[in-house]
């Protein structure tokens, strides 16, 4: 089996020296060409000279105007930096990560849901302190958790916790990378099998797997690593298995899942699997315990005999395309139209998935109809199969919460050349008012707050309304509307920060749940203390 590594990845190493944990601005390099998008689309540059930037996540501000703010990893020098008011600064750097090789280094980063109350990010490296492993670690952020002033932050000194330390590296290449938090709560982490014969179809190695973990149970401060037992969720689809590693498994038969994501609203993963010869699928995780048929099968195609009863069916990918036609797939969100008209992409767009290749440079998007999914087009796309073309050596395509596409772009013309994008739509349907034809729930304002906070809406039609605050855990709080009828048009209501019996509530997440002319919507708000 022919083992092929990214080929960009290792030719900008290079020494970073860090004094300190100081705010420090990143400087600036080479910029490339705009991607070719449809119309009314634009590719929008937001930093460049950033040094082999490999993972992104939204930080979770209050709802305003463009840009927010962005953490990032970079690969090589380990730094995780912040993208805030149009300047790149530095959090920290995360030390004794492995970078031979082309692939290796810090690779995956994910945002605490419970921020800021738990004012933690994670990141995923393969890390060289005791031998070559993929490691899980949490560090404490400092600073301006709501973007209230300068919205800077950096590592709390010494906060390190590493969640786990002894995952397998997979060579040179191909260790997955990927973490992020799903609409449980749980934390989902990609691990690579590198074509190492079948260890992808055995669940009691990590290798080839996502992993599903529950940090919720992880004690504050320095230390670490968790007891296996403390990161393995109970309903995991193999939590009765006598193995510590299968206690974590979530889905398996995966050779790169270098990128996958979590869809928004159905709470499933999109996952991009990197192939070797010949296929590069994209594969969908509806529930736990799926497998995806690596190595029986790549893409389509039977590939290797892995003897033995299988241990349950392979599940096909929804799409798949060939090499030449590209060599390294990147897997992006599945797009979902947030309330907001700020920067989301018309209604046509709801429900679909993109996905890149990082040799080629193509974006694709593909719909769903039925049980299949099939390439979609847009007026002015570049060619009939790829929605955009030029974005080469993308390593992350993440939706933000105001609609737009941001990404990293990891090289492209030396060290220090590489790039942080965004794709946003700029035709009249993302800006000015809601549509009248849906609801539309706005940003609790202010959000932050300590006080009494008020909740917009409008609605398309006359009907019965019921909004209620309910607590990151589940748990209802306060009835504000129990079902009375309001008119078509904008509404607002108050909320004084007690709950139903009076009580202020503590400081923490809290979601708004809006039913109103027969529609859904959920918003994020933040109580400070």
């Amino acid at each position: 089996m022919r083992i092929r590594t990214a080929r960009h990845f290792a030719t900008a190493v290079r020494l970073v020296v860090i004094a300190g944990l100081s705010f420090t601005l990143h400087p600036r390099a080479a910029l490339a060409d705009a991607a070719t998008l449809p119309t009314n689309f634009a590719d929008q540059l937001l930093s460049g000279g950033l040094d082999l930037p490999t993972g992104i996540a939204e930080v979770p501000d209050p709802q305003g105007p463009l840009p927010r703010r962005a953490l990032f990893v970079e690969q090589i020098s380990g730094n995780v930096m912040l993208y805030a008011g149009g300047t790149v600064y530095l959090v920290g750097n995360v030390p004794g990560i492995s970078t031979d090789g082309g692939e290796r280094g810090l690779l995956g980063i994910a945002l605490d849901p419970r921020w800021p109350t738990k004012p933690y990010v994670y990141v995923q490296c393969t890390d060289q302190r005791s031998g070559n492993f993929v490691t899980i670690s949490r560090y404490t952020l400092m600073g301006d958790y709501t973007y209230a002033n300068d919205g800077l932050l950096q590592f709390v000194p010494n906060s390190r916790y590493d969640l786990r330390a002894d995952f397998p590296d997979q060579q040179s290449n191909h260790n997955g990378g990927t973490l992020r938090f799903g609409t449980d709560g749980m934390l989902y982490s990609s691990l690579g099998d590198d074509a190492s014969n079948c260890p992808a179809q055995d669940i009691t190695v990590a290798v080839g797997k996502i992993l599903r973990l529950d940090v919720s149970r992880l004690p504050d401060g320095p230390g670490g690593p968790a007891p296996y037992a403390l990161l393995a969720p109970a309903d995991n689809p193999f939590a009765s298995n006598a193995d510590s590693i299968a206690k974590l498994v979530w889905a398996e038969g995966l050779r790169n899942p270098f990128r996958f994501h979590v869809d928004s609203k159905t709470g499933v993963l999109v996952i991009g699997d990197v192939g070797l010869d010949t296929w590069e699928e994209v594969d969908i995780a509806t529930a736990g315990g799926m497998d995806f048929g690596w190595p029986v099968y790549e893409g389509p195609a039977p590939y290797l005999a892995c003897g033995g009863t299988p241990p349950a069916p392979y599940t096909a990918p929804i799409t798949y395309y060939p090499h030449p036609d590209g060599e390294a797939i990147i897997g992006g969100p599945r797009y979902r139209r947030p309330a907001t008209p700020t920067a989301r992409f018309p209604a046509e767009y709801d429900g679909d998935i993109f996905f890149l290749d990082y040799y080629t440079g193509f974006l694709r998007r593909v719909k769903q109809s039925g049980t299949t999914w099939a390439p979609a087009s847009a007026p002015g796309q570049p060619d009939a199969s790829d929605w955009g073309t030029g974005m080469y050596d993308v390593s992350d395509l993440v939706e933000f919460s105001d609609g737009s596409m941001w990404y990293c772009r990891q090289y492209l013309s030396g060290a220090s050349s590489g790039e942080l994008r965004r794709i946003v739509y700029t035709g009249s349907a993302s800006v000015g008012a809601p549509q009248p034809r849906s609801l539309a729930l706005s940003a609790p304002s202010p959000n932050p707050s300590r006080g009494a906070s008020t909740i917009a809406w409008t609605q398309p039609a006359d009907g019965a309304v019921t909004l209620a605050i309910w607590s990151a855990s589940g748990r209802r709080v306060r009835t504000l509307v129990p079902g009375d009828t309001y008119a078509a048009g904008p509404q607002t209501i108050a909320w004084d920060g007690r709950d139903d019996h009076g009580e202020r509530v503590g400081a923490g997440v809290y979601f708004v749940r809006l039913t109103a002319a027969g529609e859904n919507r959920q918003g994020r708000m933040v109580r400070l203390p």
